[in-house]
């Protein structure tokens, strides 16, 4: 039998009211095999199961969990392509096809949380982002998934504060991040103290934790440098020359891993930084090689194996940044689009010569 049969007998039993002790009476049992089935640690003889199933007008798959299973197989082959995807339309039509079959799912509304923090308009989808946090919170009880249901509801006020400060409870927000778990209690560093030297998951776990490291520095230096007018664009340029000097030092071998995305986000930034700087001969060498970094991350195997001295032999799976995603196409947009470049520097030989580069 399966997981499902203890709690669809426990459900159907409190439906009717009934105890333990009444059920066991009707079917001859004990209390006690009663409360060992709910728990799953045991199962009737097959021959009672009809019996049950009459006796709360079910039937044996139902009381078995039969369609449970097959729609849980069903759920997770959704999750696990929903988290793969980059785009807000593709997200949303995975969400409803996730919702169809289970809308009450923690692990689906966690995901449509994030859709609506991420993709939606905030203001006008507010009451639904905090009914489906408090939801979570009062009703769940996978830390896991509260924890990063409080970090979507986080970023939501953070997006709210810039357009209106009044409509942020900062008291609550303030105790909302008090209460997450330091970076060193994360998975990573301490499944580091639990494995041996010998385990063949030490290496994985000590990586990961490095890769989380960086990836929390270079979140750091761009929500508070780049994007506070109080910093010059010299600084903001050391910081991000300083950010790139160390990943190249920990990613020798040229293949950033978890960091690539924001490898090329770093050259592309660097390359607007010193075009509002005024040195357009500098902006063209960054914004040349964020062009080059973005073909090569496209034409990469979605498999390939790290030689650096931190992770050599590490494989590096990018489907994990997001699929299908194109940085190439990314960064187009952008270079055309959102960098403040000027239309005369848009237009000259040098700058159409990286697009052609991003048209490869």
């Amino acid at each position: 039998m399966n997981i499902y049969f203890g709690e669809n007998l426990k459900k159907l039993r409190k439906e009717k009211d009934l105890t333990q002790e009444n059920l066991a009476d009707f079917l001859g049992v004990t209390f006690q095999a009663i409360s060992k089935w709910e728990r799953g640690e045991g199962y009737p003889d097959i021959t009672i199961l009809p019996v049950i199933a009459s006796f709360f007008n079910s039937t044996v798959d139902d009381l078995l969990g039969v369609n449970q299973a097959i729609n849980e197989e069903k759920l997770s082959a959704l999750i696990k392509e929903y988290d793969n995807l980059s785009d807000a339309q593709s997200r949303k039509e995975m969400l409803e096809k996730m919702k169809q079959i289970s809308s009450n799912d923690f692990r689906v509304l966690l995901r449509e949380l994030g859709y609506l923090v991420h993709f939606s308009d905030l203001k006008g989808n507010s009451t639904k982002i905090k009914a489906i946090y408090d939801y979570i919170q009062k009703n769940c009880n996978v830390d896991r998934i509260r924890i990063s249901a409080t970090r979507h509801i986080i970023i939501f006020y953070a997006e709210l504060s810039e357009s209106d400060e009044n409509l942020v409870p900062f008291s609550d927000v303030e105790k909302m991040i008090e209460n997450m778990p330091h970076m060193r209690d994360g998975q990573e560093f301490m499944a580091s103290y639990l494995y041996q030297k010998d385990h063949p998951e030490y290496y994985n776990k000590i990586q990961e934790a490095i890769e989380e490291s960086i990836g929390l520095a270079d979140t750091s230096v761009s929500h508070y440098y780049l994007y506070d007018d109080n910093f010059t664009i010299d600084f903001k340029i050391e910081m991000l020359e300083k950010i790139l000097d160390i990943k190249n030092m920990i990613y020798d071998d040229g293949n950033y891993g978890e960091q690539w995305l924001q490898v090329i986000y770093n050259h592309g930034a660097l390359g607007y930084l010193f075009f509002q700087k005024g040195s357009e001969e500098s902006s063209l060498i960054f914004l040349k090689k964020c062009a080059e970094l973005a073909v090569r991350f496209d034409k990469m195997d979605r498999y390939t194996k790290m030689n650096s001295m931190l992770f050599k032999g590490r494989m590096f799976d990018k489907h994990k940044l997001g699929t299908p995603f194109s940085a190439t196409a990314r960064m187009r947009y952008l270079f055309e689009e959102k960098y403040p470049l000027s239309n005369e520097f848009k237009q000259t030989k040098d700058f159409k010569a990286i697009i052609d580069i991003l048209k490869q």
